[in-house]
């Protein structure tokens, strides 16, 4: 790589992620159907990746998870299923009234979340590279954290969505 664009490699994430986030924020901010029977499979699609990462053998790694990493995986699950029912609820959902079906909204408070989440990975990434080994920091397990918060930010986003959904659904099918 020539030296005039070294300067510019750590920017690279940033240059690649505006755009996507541009086009995500003009899809998010309208309404889109939303398809309540298949809602339970982009997290049931992501617990197993996660599973299969965390428990997945490592190349030259044997991994045996201490009661202090299981709480902290717990932990961060729980707070990753705290955000991610507070992502739901910011989430616009009503019936369609020509057609009756679901549609969903994202607001700002979803894109400013997923601006949060890569923004953070991405200064933890920078940070452990720099101080990881001189603070005695597990790499490994910050990794699995990260991955356990994202997974249960998802998957409780999704069952409020769905709670949320099919109450919709109730409240606009007329009484007979």
């Amino acid at each position: 790589m020539p030296q005039t664009l070294a300067p510019l490699l750590p920017f690279l994430p940033f240059l690649i992620l505006i755009p996507i986030l541009y086009f995500r924020t003009r899809k998010l901010s309208r309404p889109q159907p939303l398809k309540l029977k298949r809602l339970w499979i982009r997290p049931a699609v992501l617990v197993l990746v996660a599973a299969l990462v965390i428990w997945a053998p490592q190349p030259g790694l044997v991994r045996h998870f201490t009661l202090f990493e299981w709480g902290v995986l717990a932990l961060t699950a729980a707070i990753g299923g705290v955000a991610g029912w507070y992502f739901g609820r910011t989430m616009k959902i009503e019936v369609h009234p020509e057609d009756g079906t679901l549609m969903v909204q994202g607001g700002q408070a979803a894109v400013l979340i997923m601006l949060a989440l890569i923004l953070g990975r991405g200064s933890l990434n920078t940070g452990m590279r720099l101080e990881g080994e001189a603070w005695h920091l597990d790499v490994l397990l910050i990794s699995d954290a990260l991955i356990t918060f994202t997974a249960a930010l998802f998957v409780l986003r999704s069952i409020e969505m769905y709670l949320r959904a099919r109450a919709v659904m109730q409240a606009a099918t007329p009484k007979t």
